[in-house]
């Protein structure tokens, strides 16, 4: 075996252990010894510690008709089983940042599979020390088990190939999504996309969409995918039948009163912005993907700024834009006839960055995958437009998942100098996230 061979088999199995161990000091500290001083925590105090507690004591028939929390009560009954048991909230907090190393994990092996061991690691760093997925993992929240779900689907959407077994593991992590969050309705977006590309509708797609894992390419496959999703509906159906709206009647108030049209807007700004980090050192092959495709760039550029200013994007307490230093940049930079000039600018990058990426990927084979990718982030943003708070936990994560597999997509043999500047972007992007979690995370708790 040679020694080339022998780090790439080393890197396989030492990347995981590198992450957990990287993940374990980020987070254990401040589940044992830290303050409660993020708005995680306070969510936790507030709403889901409560709610898991009141499912505890009335299990096995719990009261899902009013409870503390605005979400479906899919993560407050998985951890009220351990907390009858006797789980304590350092028990529970523990068990609950499960799934925020089962996330990191996952991204890492799926852009694994497309740039390799070492700089699929490189490229889950970012994600790992994201505030929001730290905060997320280290207190009790149903943000990182819901990114996890999702996650999860649509790496099977992307990348296993449309049989029947794929649409019924799709169908049940669409009921466990809902179940946890509402807003996870967007998740139908990757599981029609998959049975579109297996259909013969697939055949009218790109020939880079095209994969030979789509064939034999059936009618069945839509027909499969249309079902995946009937559970999912009737169990939402069931939910706001139950609760007479939304959510519980309790946060209707705060979350359900009225459209926050600058939902995508916003969700684009922040892929742009990290994305631009990401992809700095990767400038001279952006530069030449938007040479080579500048009428396609020119147009997806315009699209985006068109969706940009429609709506009004000024940092507002009232309106629900708040909640994350995004917003406190957006906050410091000023406005024309409302529209932020922070958000319409990085939007428009966003869209540009994700093209270019999306070209990349297709160059080399591989726009089957990216397209699934950013047809479910995309729907993500729109979809959170329902949500009257648009808040950058609702976005960060997802965006951060959608970045490294999209730039490993991107990386392959005939691009030698592809995976250097992608660890280098990636580290940069690390870095800056690292630098958000030491002031909001880090810093706060142990202060």
């Amino acid at each position: 075996m040679d020694t080339l061979t022998q780090a790439h088999r080393g890197w396989w199995r030492s990347a995981p252990c590198v992450l957990a161990v990287l993940f374990a000091f980020a987070v254990l500290p401040v589940i044992m010894f830290g303050s409660d001083a993020t708005s995680e925590a306070s969510d936790e105090a507030a709403a889901h510690l409560p709610t898991v507690r009141q499912f505890a004591a009335q299990l096995p028939t719990p009261d899902l008709h009013d409870y503390p929390s605005a979400t479906g009560p899919g993560y407050h009954l998985l951890m009220a089983v351990p907390a009858r048991l006797g789980f304590g909230v350092h028990g529970l907090r523990i068990i609950g940042s499960l799934a925020g190393l089962a996330l990191v994990l996952l991204v890492w092996r799926t852009a694994a599979r497309a740039a390799g061991p070492a700089v699929a690691l490189a490229l889950a760093l970012p994600l790992l020390v994201s505030t929001y997925v730290l905060s997320g993992s280290a207190w009790l929240t149903t943000d990182v088990l819901s990114v996890l779900i999702g996650t999860t689907m649509v790496a099977i959407a992307a990348w296993w190939m449309p049989t029947t077994s794929t649409f019924l593991t799709l169908a049940v992590l669409f009921v466990a999504a809902l179940s946890v969050r509402q807003t996870n309705v967007f998740l139908a977006a990757p599981i029609l996309a998959a049975g579109i590309l297996g259909s013969p509708l697939g055949r009218s797609a790109s020939d880079a969409e095209q994969w030979s894992g789509d064939e034999p390419r059936s009618w069945s496959r839509l027909g499969a995918a249309l079902l995946a999703l009937v559970p999912a509906a009737l169990l939402l159906l069931a939910l706001v039948n139950l609760w007479g709206g939304l959510m519980p009647a309790t946060f209707r108030s705060l979350h359900d009163k009225g459209l926050s049209l600058a939902a995508p807007a916003y969700g684009l700004a922040l892929l742009g912005t990290w994305a631009a980090i990401a992809m700095l050192p990767m400038a001279p092959e952006v530069l030449h993907t938007v040479r080579r495709h500048a009428l396609a760039i020119t147009l997806v550029a315009s699209l985006a700024f068109l969706g940009a200013v429609v709506a009004d994007s000024t940092w507002s307490v009232e309106q629900g834009r708040w909640g994350g230093a995004y917003w406190m940049i957006v906050k410091a930079f000023p406005a024309i006839g409302g529209r932020s000039i922070v958000i319409v600018t990085a939007a428009v990058v966003g869209a540009v960055l994700a093209a270019v990426l999306w070209i990349r990927a297709a160059e080399i084979r591989r726009g089957r995958q990216a397209t699934i990718v950013l047809v479910s982030l995309l729907a993500l943003m729109v979809v959170q437009a329902g949500n009257s708070q648009v808040w950058q936990r609702y976005f960060d994560p997802a965006i951060l998942v959608a970045l490294a597999w999209l730039i490993s997509l991107g990386i392959n043999g005939t691009r030698p100098h592809s995976a250097g500047r992608a660890v280098l972007g990636a580290l940069l992007l690390a870095g800056v996230q690292a630098t958000i979690s030491t002031l909001d995370y880090w810093i706060p708790v142990f202060r």
